[in-house]
């Protein structure tokens, strides 16, 4: 009787065993499928929303200093007029201030992939909210503009992700 109880614990431990890694398989074949699928979609939006800047109707000093004053957690300054959104690094979304006709414009400049995805959409919609909320309560007028990002994917002889930057 003890062996047949042996046995029973045998085959149900390689049932367990089995069945676990056939989970794994299945798994891992429905979550590249569903990235896959996800990536075709999800990515054009994103890129659309980060294509979106800010024009501001004041010189680009101006635009920096309220920047500048800014309350921003992610927001590091990379180099005067440049700022970067930190999501895995400091340059994962970089913000730029630009001249723009009679005013300037803030907007993304390049941004890093991460997982197959850009990353840090959420804190340059909340960056892009804040300067429009401080822009109307210095009473200047702020628009959004447009602009086109392309990939500059990594080079294949390193680990980096791909980027995507304006197109010129």
């Amino acid at each position: 009787m003890d062996s047949n109880l042996l046995g029973l614990i045998v085959i149900g431990f390689l049932v367990v065993v089995i069945g676990l890694a056939s989970f794994r398989v299945w798994a891992r074949r429905k979550l590249r499928s569903t990235s896959a699928e996800r990536r075709v979609t999800a990515v054009p939006e994103m890129l659309a929303e980060f294509g979106r800047s800010v024009v501001l109707g004041t010189d680009p000093a101006t635009a920096q200093k309220l920047i500048t004053n800014l309350p921003k957690r992610r927001a590091k300054e990379l180099r005067p007029g440049v700022w970067g959104l930190n999501y895995v690094s400091a340059d994962d979304v970089v913000i730029e201030v630009r001249p723009a006709g009679e005013g300037s414009e803030v907007l993304v400049t390049s941004l890093r992939e991460h997982f197959g995805f850009p990353q840090g959409l959420s804190y340059w919609t909340a960056f892009a909210e804040k300067l429009e909320h401080a822009a109307a309560a210095a009473s200047i007028t702020s628009t959004r503009g447009f602009h086109t990002l392309h990939a500059a994917p990594a080079k294949p002889d390193t680990l980096d992700d791909g980027r995507w930057v304006i197109a010129a």
